[in-house]
């Protein structure tokens, strides 16, 4: 039986992490957001509607269910990436590992040309796939860069970085957008695609330079730990079942963060078929997106320290619900660009919302699994959202009809939020009379 053993390194590695270091951390979320931005949320989709499939009507659904399929691998597969990284003590490897792939492939997408659905639709999921591992990997390292009392910060600090990074790249590809998703400017548009991950590794590389892990590799063998790992998640399902308010967050999280992704997804896509925003209007409508971000967060931050995780998230959620509602009925651009700015407002601080209840209503001693399960309900979940729309504008080639999916997500994700306690379940119950008192 063939164990991993860790290697020797000459090269020192300090016991604490200093400001080079958390700052080479943080940058990687400035490539993240510059691959998210301007590859997923914005350029691909409509590049690939209005060029690749200028003749075929089914262009939206092919690009709903790639992202699916995208969401689904990665959340099956990340278990497993995972426990390798811990067993071999070779996680930054294999981050360096995704993100040449995602590095390539997405300067690759430059080459696709109108016809070529399926090398497009390909080479933009293991783009994807290979942005999604990184992103994932990468996040495990905060609790080793940080001590507990700076872990709010430096991911705060991340958040400021991953916005600069989405400006940034916004208005690099201004130039090349203004003239719009026409054929007579394909060459420009295509130009994004290696500029985008020119950016991506430029800022990404500082984390491999400057970053250490400090967790050594478990030196078990890997089909064992492995094996270990699917046998306490097994163990870990009765548990769950035992979890009422577990439960019916992840219920409600599977709902609300669906519906996010889809708005998301095809907000780019929807608000040039639908109100005719195109070229250098898209990059307004996204940077305007990006400033409601920023503010949101600050916004929903200081909510979230004075009502509670619960209130605050029961408002993010209900603004969602608002600006859907608002977006089926609009007519004009201008109103558009103020739903998408409260968008943005909502969409800045929603999972740093979640993930505060999350940790509210797990069990102690099972934080970590917990948190496992809860990572995969939101996989499934921007994988699901995306495919009903596809699904629905197939049904009726409407691009307004589908959004009463995202609407439906959020009422009931919200109407599911309030049976959740605001406070530890514990401190309730224990506050509760005596039967018969």
């Amino acid at each position: 039986m063939i164990a991993f053993k860790k290697k020797g390194n000459s090269r020192q590695i300090p016991k604490e992490a200093g400001l080079l270091e958390r700052i080479s951390w943080c940058a990687f979320d400035f490539s993240n957001s510059a691959f998210s931005t301007v590859v997923v949320d914005l350029v691909f989709s409509l590049y690939f509607i209005r060029i690749i499939c200028a003749h075929r009507t089914d262009a939206t659904f092919l690009i709903t269910f790639t992202t699916f399929l995208n969401q689904l691998l990665v959340g099956l597969l990340l278990p497993l990436v995972g426990t390798f990284s811990d067993v071999t003590g070779k996680r930054k490897e294999i981050v360096l590992v995704f993100f040449i792939l995602c590095t390539l492939t997405t300067a690759y997408l430059g080459t696709t040309v109108e016809g070529e659905v399926w090398k497009g639709l390909i080479t933009y999921a293991i783009a994807h796939i290979s942005f999604s591992f990184s992103e994932s990997l990468v996040a495990s390292f905060l609790p080793e860069i940080a001590p507990e009392s700076m872990l709010g910060r430096i991911s705060g600090w991340s958040r400021a970085a991953g916005n600069l990074g989405a400006f940034i790249s916004l208005m690099t590809i201004y130039p090349l957008l203004s003239a719009g998703f026409i054929q007579s400017n394909v060459n420009h548009i295509r130009l994004c695609f290696p500029l985008v991950a020119l950016i991506y590794a430029l800022a990404g590389l500082p984390f491999f330079l400057n970053t250490h892990q400090r967790t050594p590799g478990s030196q078990a063998n890997f089909s064992i730990a492995l094996k270990n790992f699917y046998s306490r998640t097994a163990q870990m399902i009765p548990s769950l079942l035992k979890q009422k308010y577990v439960l019916l967050f992840f219920l409600a999280f599977f709902l609300y963060s669906s519906g996010a992704t889809v708005i998301m997804v095809v907000i780019a896509v929807y608000s040039q078929m639908q109100l005719g925003v195109s070229g250098a209007e898209q990059i307004w409508l996204f940077l305007t997106l990006q400033i409601g971000s920023a503010i949101g967060a600050f916004i929903f931050g200081f909510l979230e320290d004075t009502f509670g995780p619960k209130r605050t998230l029961q408002l993010n959620v209900g603004l969602w619900f608002v600006c859907v509602a608002l977006t089926l009925f609009l007519g004009q651009k201008w109103l558009f660009f103020l739903v998408t700015f409260l968008i943005g407002t909502a969409n800045g601080s929603l999972y740093s919302v979640s993930r505060a209840l999350m940790g509210l209503i797990s069990p102690p001693e099972q934080v970590g699994e917990y948190f496992g399960l809860w990572g995969l309900v939101g996989r499934l979940a921007s994988g699901i959202g995306p495919l009903v729309f596809g699904l629905l504008f197939e049904i009726n080639k409407s691009f307004q009809t589908p959004l009463f999916a995202p609407l439906i997500f959020f009422g009931l994700g919200l109407f599911g939020l309030i049976f959740l306690p605001n406070q530890k379940p514990t401190k309730i119950e224990s506050k509760m009379p005596a039967r018969g008192s």
